[in-house]
């Protein structure tokens, strides 16, 4: 199933190579926002925010296909 996703701020870098060029990645059926970070490689430690569709999600929520998932850290830089 396809999903797009974008990574802000200091999440960007574990983007490389793992999205494509329209920003769609796809994930298995059934995955959850937990799964799409462990994909990326992101620290479990780090705080992530999930929006789905513009709503804020828990790292539970599981994905739908179309679903647009935005990532952003609690910690970042100016």
């Amino acid at each position: 199933m396809k999903i797009k996703t974008k990574l802000h701020n200091i999440l960007k870098k574990y983007e490389e190579g793992k999205i494509s060029a329209t920003q769609m990645v796809e994930v298995k059926e059934h995955a959850t926002l937990n799964d799409l970070t462990r994909y990326f490689s992101i620290p479990e430690s780090m705080g992530i925010i999930y929006l789905v569709n513009d709503f804020p999600r828990d790292k539970e929520y599981q994905l739908q296909e179309g679903d647009i998932v935005k990532l952003f850290s609690l910690i970042c830089g100016g």
